[in-house]
């Protein structure tokens, strides 16, 4: 399953890489980063584009699991599975 998580988090050493470690030890690829820091220096966003390694990881497990990490103060996400059918409902 692919998706999309973007966290927010406060900037610190060591914190893309808690938060990629533990996407990729989860089972998930990352296939995509995209990262922006607020003008204060402080916070920033990290959005994650992942493919799981096999059909039986969680997206919305993976979400819970990184929203555990210090520092790290939302996480949003969504799959391609409901992207894709999102999509379909606006045409129908």
């Amino acid at each position: 399953m692919n998706g999309r998580l973007t966290i927010e988090y406060y900037v610190a050493e060591g914190a893309v890489i808690r938060m990629i470690g533990l996407v990729e030890r989860r089972g998930f690829r990352v296939t995509r980063i995209v990262m922006a820091e607020q003008p204060c220096g402080r916070r920033g966003t990290l959005v994650l584009e992942i493919a799981a390694s096999d059909a039986a990881r969680s997206t919305d497990i993976l979400a819970l699991q990184v929203g555990r990490l210090h520092g790290v103060t939302r996480v949003t996400h969504d799959s391609a599975d409901s992207r894709g059918a999102e999509l379909q409902d606006k045409a129908a």
